[in-house]
């Protein structure tokens, strides 16, 4: 294929089965910690700026967007937008375009050598001009800890805590406590004349978390929200970076995460069910307020989805290799088109392909539309999984193909599995890969070959391809 692989291993704390997914909802706290001397257990591609921007960072549309805007409004400018809320329906990039706005946050100027794709030099504040703030909404308590140690356990106590530690939350402690949304004074006195970048992940969990313990909790947070927008616009020295999921879909694929969230809160047994009507009721006026006051960003295009990808695994996409490759598929597309249907025979298909090489449009498509809409997948952390282990595995065969297929996906690696069937709940499938197929586990049925195996030594393609696994494996 042409390209220098990053690794030849999937980075185990990432990719592997050692990987906790706890880690990315709070991913942008442990870059905040790292910051404060507080070193946390995360990968340094994520906490180290220059390796994360120099290696696994694309430069998409909508997070130049996203940077510009954000460092322009921090700088002074009126005319860029003060709140941004970021959409991840194609192929997420929320938490990378959180930890890019912390980078730089932090770190400013220091960056500009590393930064020259993504923001114009003139935008980065200096290094500490800028007070960057970072909350997990599913991490705040949503109780009064017990205990003499100082834990914020309301949103606008987490911020005032941030931005200034227990003094600044004394200052304004009476309202910090209270669940009632504070007032103007609250404003005045925490962001005063500071340049604050404040960013609030996972929003649709915290209104349904403070819902579940005060009935007034999600109006409260809606009253909040507003007045903070609100006290954003007119002060160009404040830039808000939240996500909030639709009404409609904010916990379509995390029911049994915000139950098991929800439990805690209650203190009683919650099913999916029931969180998931708790969950719609509550967000509903915070919706309203984000998406009358906030502007969207899609940090990741579906056209941008593999160029991310290979960013992630590749040093470098040889775009000659990719440009002939496709040429080639056009004409074979050509020739066999009653086969195949209309999407492959037009014009703009093998601009796609070139554009998604070395995978095929196909495999893109089917992890990122239907495996990653399974709530244990985990999205597109776990459309780079399956792709790490695809491309790790070519790599130790040294297998010769043009493209990265579905067909390609080695179903005899037992973690390859884990991950299409295990993180999907189709573990049903297993006796059908073993014994149709070729799977992990073929080796010890009698025989020792799969139906499919045993098709292809009965015919045979002239050139060796296992046609047959590779079909009945795509099915």
């Amino acid at each position: 294929m042409n390209n220098i692989l990053k690794d030849c291993e999937p980075r185990q704390d990432i990719l592997g089965g050692t990987f906790n997914p706890e880690i990315f909802t709070a991913l942008i706290s442990e870059v905040l910690r790292f910051y404060s001397g507080q070193r946390a257990g995360v990968h340094p591609m994520y906490t180290d700026a220059e390796q994360f921007f120099r290696d696994v960072t694309y430069p998409t549309d909508g997070l130049k967007m996203l940077l510009s805007e954000v460092f322009a409004r921090l700088a002074g400018d009126n005319t860029a937008p003060a709140i941004h809320r970021l959409e991840t329906a194609f192929g997420g990039g929320k938490t990378h375009a959180l930890i890019a706005c912390a980078h730089i946050g932090f770190k400013g100027s220091e960056l500009a050598s590393i930064t020259s794709d993504l923001i114009d030099e003139k935008l980065l504040p200096g290094p500490g001009e800028v007070a960057v703030i970072g909350i997990a909404g599913d991490e705040i308590p949503v109780h009064k800890p017990r205990g003499a140690r100082l834990v914020p356990y309301t949103l606008w106590g987490e911020i005032a805590f941030q931005i200034g530690g227990e003094e600044l939350y004394r200052e304004v402690e009476e309202e910090a406590c209270s669940y009632a949304a504070p007032g103007k004074t609250y404003f005045d006195t925490v962001f005063g004349e500071r340049k604050v970048l404040l960013m609030l992940d996972e929003l649709a969990q915290y209104a349904a978390r403070l819902s579940a313990a005060r009935p007034d909790g999600g109006d409260q947070l809606a009253a909040f929200l507003m007045s903070l927008h609100g006290y954003a616009r007119s002060n160009p020295g404040i830039a808000v970076v939240l996500t909030l999921a639709s009404a409609t879909d904010a916990f379509a694929n995390q029911t049994e995460r915000l139950a098991g969230l929800l439990s805690e809160v209650m203190g009683k047994e919650v099913d999916k069910d029931e969180a998931l009507g708790i969950g719609q009721q509550t967000i509903s006026g915070v919706t309203s307020v984000v998406a009358r006051d906030a502007t969207p960003v899609v940090p990741v295009q579906a056209a941008e989805i593999s160029r991310v990808m290979a960013k992630r695994l590749f040093a470098g996409i040889d775009t000659r290799a990719a440009g002939k490759i496709a040429s080639e598929y056009e004409a074979l597309y050509r020739k066999n088109s009653s086969f195949l249907p209309d999407e492959a025979t037009r014009t703009d298909y093998k601009d796609r392909m070139a554009a998604n090489y070395p995978f095929h449009p196909t495999l893109i498509d089917f992890l990122n539309k239907k495996l990653a809409t399974s709530e244990d997948f985990q999205g597109t952390r776990g459309v780079l999984r399956v792709l790490s282990l695809a491309v790790r595995n070519i790599w130790k065969k040294q297998e010769s193909i043009p493209m990265i297929h579905a067909c390609h996906l080695d179903l005899r690696d037992a973690r390859t599995v884990n991950e299409l069937l295990g993180r999907t709940g189709s573990g049903d499938l297993l006796p059908v890969l073993n014994a149709d197929i070729g799977g992990a586990d073929t080796d010890s049925i009698e025989g020792g070959h799969s139906n499919a195996e045993l098709a292809d030594l009965q015919n045979p393609h002239p050139e060796g391809w296992p046609m047959y696994e590779y079909t009945w494996k795509t099915v």
